[in-house]
């Protein structure tokens, strides 16, 4: 049996011998140890996705990004009980009128007969596992939700949250005299570390100033003290987990790379590094030092050795439209970066007030997930590829140059003159090459991750970095910085539209228009929008955006003021484009894992859903 949709959390139970994994459709699925589908569940009315996940011997316990806790049978994945995320709480301490917030968080844990876990008004819900009743609701230690709940210390359980807080205590007398900031961003995983009688956790964002740029793993005593700090990365770290006899510390994250330290001694050791993988790690299972089950973003599970060799995977396609760019001169005419190459697609406005839409070509070039493209007027494109390459195509697909990089390329743009392009790199450089040839011209070294680049109309670079969570402006022929852009956090996307003559970045921050001439922040939009901000257009004196809230959030343009907002998105979305239909009628598309897009006609501003197509 195949998988359809994307995995998104996994549990193990050593008492059946399973695997337990929760999806972005708010079902789940049973595995062997040799990833063979055994079964998977009914669909309940709750669809959202299921990021919290834990097991008792007879249950599986889930939380969606709602807040709706559910309970099923671990033998038949059969629903049981469901509490509606909009009534499981404490209404006394609720504002007027409040609903549930959707959060992606994980934190959920089974412990002596009961479930602890946050609900969707970040209270703290304490039930019974057998009859499923609710015994309390209390207030959270923490203003933020829990995203991560150990218990695997029998006395002393520890807790973190998306702002970076470790807190130590107890879950049944519900006292945590310990709390220590380890992040500035979300603590994902915490392990116990049974050998030396300590806890780990992952990190974020770092701390200080490594802010965006150096993160880690920590160790801490159980009274708090003693925080040391080990840096592997410059991206989210996802998962941290023991193999049963504590020797051995497996993480993993964005990255890409799983990383295995040797824990015999309490001074730690860095083992060894496996991968990167195909893409980055959201969750893993170490069932033990020999069986360990990966699971990356894509949706691809995969069972490796402890030498990284891989044993099995389970069966799944996986799909994404990361960025949908418009020909030069026929904005009807779109370029699609997706999982495995570049797909041409064509829109417009159809009969019956409807949207056509068709992929009419599929370039595969062989360098795997390709996250942006640029189309230049002859139909030839550059682009970028996650193995390390800038290159250049034809119209037809057929390989003029490529290049590798240092990193992984994250951005690339083409001079409005057409004779040169850039490519932004997560190892802390710009590049920049002719067009015609490939042959680099400049490089700048920026200290920090870059995710996006543009050129002006008058050739100015425009690039971001990690760095101080910066864009600098740089002349066209120096590395000289006209002006800069500072913001709060780690920065995704330029969006350079140049029929309007506007350029905006996304972010944590949102989706936040530059002033190219005075170099100050014009407009900001992303109110009552969830997590990271990732792609949006500007079309008809609106502002569309998402990300990897699930949503589709539409703005004004005068006034930044929401007029809109849609949260029944198949996935994470990625790729924007618009343009104004032959009937005179926006149509807007929203493309993102999965491989969907979704076709909209605009009225007033707001979106009207009339299609989801999928890529092939």
């Amino acid at each position: 049996m195949h998988i359809q949709n994307r995995l998104l959390r996994l549990a193990y139970s050593p008492q059946h011998q399973i695997l337990i994994a929760s999806d972005v459709k708010g079902r789940i699925h049973a595995f062997d140890l040799n990833l063979n589908l055994i079964q998977s569940s009914p669909v309940t009315s709750y669809t959202s996705p299921i990021n919290a996940l834990c097991l008792s011997d007879e249950f599986v316990f889930t939380k969606d990004r709602m807040g709706v806790v559910g309970k099923w049978n671990i033998k038949t994945l059969m629903p049981l009980d469901f509490y509606d995320g909009k009534q499981l709480c404490d209404k006394q301490f609720l504002y007027e009128d409040e609903e549930p917030s959707p959060s992606p968080n994980r934190g959920i844990a089974y412990f002596n007969g009961k479930l602890y876990t946050n609900n969707g008004y970040n209270q703290f819900v304490v039930l019974e596992a057998d009859t499923f009743k609710i015994l309390e609701i209390r207030q959270s230690p923490s203003e933020m939700f829990f995203d991560c709940i150990c218990t695997d210390n029998q006395t002393l359980h520890a807790l973190s949250d998306i702002d970076g807080q470790f807190f130590v205590g107890n879950l049944e007398k519900n006292t945590f005299p310990v709390n220590v900031r380890i992040d500035l961003g979300v603590i994902h995983g915490i392990a116990y570390d049974k050998r030396h009688d300590r806890f780990w956790t992952t990190q974020d964002v770092g701390l200080g100033d490594d802010k965006f740029l150096r993160t880690g793993v920590t160790t801490i005593e159980k009274d708090g003290s003693n925080l040391k700090q080990y840096k592997i990365s410059h991206e989210d770290n996802e998962f941290i987990q023991f193999d049963p006899e504590c020797r051995y510390l497996f993480v993993g994250g964005f990255n890409g790379k799983l990383y295995i330290f040797d824990n015999e001694n309490k001074d730690f050791k860095l083992k060894s590094i496996i991968g990167p993988f195909n893409f980055q790690i959201v969750h893993a299972m170490v069932v033990s030092f020999n069986q360990i089950y990966v699971l990356l973003q894509t949706g691809e599970l995969i069972l490796l050795d402890h030498q990284g060799n891989e044993l099995k995977r389970a069966d799944f396609q996986h799909k994404c439209v990361w960025i949908l760019e418009p020909h030069p001169s026929d904005p009807g005419l779109l370029y699609a970066g997706t999982d495995h190459g570049v797909s041409l697609i064509r829109y417009a406005s159809d009969n019956f007030n409807n949207v056509h839409i068709e992929e009419i070509e599929k370039h595969i070039h062989g360098l795997g997930i390709i996250k942006d493209v640029k189309p230049l007027p002859d139909g030839s494109y550059i682009a970028i590829s996650r193995k390390g390459y800038i290159f250049k195509a034809d119209k037809s697909g057929g390989l003029i140059w490529q290049r590798q990089i240092l990193g992984i390329p994250r951005g690339c743009a083409i001079h409005v003159g057409y004779n040169r392009c850039m490519a932004s790199s997560d190892d802390g450089f710009v590049w920049e090459f002719n067009l015609t040839t490939g042959e680099p011209l400049d490089r700048i070294a920026l200290e920090g991750a870059s995710y996006a680049c543009a050129y002006t109309e008058d050739g100015r670079r425009v690039v971001s970095t990690d760095k101080k969570q910066m864009v600098h402006v740089y002349d066209k022929d120096s590395h000289s910085i006209l002006g800069s852009f500072q913001f709060d956090y780690r920065l995704k996307r330029l969006i350079h539209d140049r029929r309007q003559q506007k350029m905006f970045v996304t972010g944590a921050d949102g989706m936040i228009e530059l002033d190219l001439e005075n170099y100050t922040q014009k407009k900001i939009f992303g109110d009552y929008m969830t997590s990271t901000k990732e792609n949006g257009v500007y079309c008809a004196d609106h502002v569309y955006m998402g990300g990897y809230g699930y949503q589709l959030a539409s703005y004004r343009y005068d006034d930044a003021e929401l007029i809109d907002l849609e949260e029944s998105l198949p996935d994470y979305t990625k790729a924007f484009a618009a343009q104004i239909g032959q009937d005179g009628i926006p149509i807007l598309l929203v493309g993102g894992r999965g491989g969907f897009i979704n076709a909209y006609k605009i009225y007033d501003g707001v979106p009207h859903k009339v299609r989801e197509f999928y890529i092939r």
